[in-house]
């Protein structure tokens, strides 16, 4: 059985370059004895955990790579397959997949006692499963999430360049100066940012053609839907059809404000459906839901709900309403998707957002060229991101430049 497990751990790591890292890669702390790694699919998880594989241990008798839907896994399960190769080797055992095996956090949490000094990498696919899990993992381990890429990883892929981040308020105070050297260094960087709009939030963008691209990331979306979501025993009056006719609502939606009331009828659900709805897609990774900062996360009430990625209101519309997508959606989902995991984020009653960084609350309007100054006119601390233009002036901020911002 481990012989097996070698070939394909072998096989995988022949395909792992360690020319370009994901951000997360230096946050992580990889000493810790058990990390849990969720994100969406198609992120890079795999990946990431390889290249740290090379760089710490590049050696099998150390280390090995499983999946815990490979048909030996499943049969044997996650306990008994760790152990027979903790009967020889290892110091670390990395599962991807691991929601794939039912009740894993139990298998995991017994691992984690019986084997104190192992360590323990853990891939799963979105925090669906991770929240649902009977298995108490919470004080044994440190979990990280992985998001779609940002506009200056995009860039670093695909020019093999490495480039700076910058706190939001170095992009606020400094904003006219960082412009001028993107600008420099990518002579057609407003092309580079419609491109990673469309189809440049996930590492394979590199591989196929746009509209590979979007077949595989409307895969992507049947697997969440179909497998992630559907198999939750907690989940009642699930409809996948339903589901995803919501997803095209979101996708064609002139603005990302709902009234409940009517999308319950659109839909065919009753209210608490739909809530579930929302709270699952949320929790696949599939949407963002921004709340306004006084309202409780089980209100909707003035919430904005966007796409996670820009990359998925064209993936959903594609082919027929492509061209229909509504721009502004695009701008706030590529905003707020650069945002995640950085700076808190809420929905504003007098602008779009609400950015807290520190003790300062700032308003931040997103809009195209054009877009006046009318509606942050009168309020103390607050910006417009246009997108359209190369550089900046005063409280004018490029959009794109939102998407290098570095992590806290």
């Amino acid at each position: 059985m481990l012989n097996e497990f070698f070939s394909i751990h072998a096989r995988m790591i022949s395909k792992i370059s360690l020319n370009f890292k994901r951000h997360l890669y230096e946050i992580i702390n990889w000493d810790q004895r058990m990390i849990i790694i969720t994100g969406a699919r198609g992120t890079g998880k795999t990946t990431l955990v390889l290249q740290h594989y090379l760089e710490t241990y590049n050696d099998i008798k150390k280390c090995l790579y499983i999946s815990a839907d490979n048909p030996l896994v499943l049969k044997t399960g996650i306990y008994n397959t760790a152990s027979e190769y903790f009967k020889y080797h290892g110091d670390c055992l990395i599962i991807d997949e691991v929601h794939k095996q039912k009740d894993w956090s139990l298998e995991v949490k017994a691992l984690y006692d019986a084997y104190p000094d192992k360590k323990f990498i853990i891939l799963g696919s979105s925090t669906l499963n991770i929240l649902y899990e009977k298995g108490d993992l919470s004080r044994r381990c440190v979990k990280y999430s992985l998001q779609p890429l940002s506009f200056r990883e995009y860039l670093e892929l695909k020019y093999q360049k490495q480039l700076h981040g910058f706190s939001f308020s170095q992009i606020l105070s400094d904003h006219t100066s960082i412009c001028g050297k993107l600008i420099s260094q990518f002579k057609t960087i407003l092309g580079d940012f419609n491109n990673f709009l469309m189809s440049g939030s996930y590492p394979f963008f590199l591989n196929f053609s746009q509209n590979e691209y979007f077949d595989i990331l409307s895969n992507v979306l049947d697997k969440v839907i179909y497998e992630d979501i559907s198999t939750l025993k907690s989940l009642k009056s699930f409809s996948s059809l339903k589901l995803k006719k919501l997803l095209a609502f979101i996708a064609m939606s002139k603005i990302p404000l709902f009234n409940i009331e009517s999308l319950k009828v659109e839909i065919g659900v009753s209210k608490d459906t739909l809530y579930e709805y929302f709270n699952l897609l949320d929790r696949a990774e599939i949407v963002k839901i921004i709340r306004t900062k006084s309202r409780s996360p089980r209100v909707f009430k003035n919430s904005k709900i966007l796409f996670k990625s820009p990359n998925i209101y064209y993936a959903v519309a594609f082919e027929s309403w492509k061209n229909d997508v509504d721009r502004g959606n695009i701008r706030e989902s590529f905003f707020a998707s650069q945002i995640e995991g950085a700076y808190p984020l809420f929905s504003s009653m007098k602008t779009d957002f609400i950015l807290i960084d520190g003790e300062r609350r700032i308003e931040i309007e997103v809009g195209g060229k054009s877009k006046k100054r009318k509606q942050i006119r009168n309020l103390k601390d607050a910006y417009v991101f246009k997108d359209g233009i190369e550089i900046g002036f005063e409280s004018s901020i490029p959009l794109y430049l939102a998407g290098f911002l570095t992590c806290l």
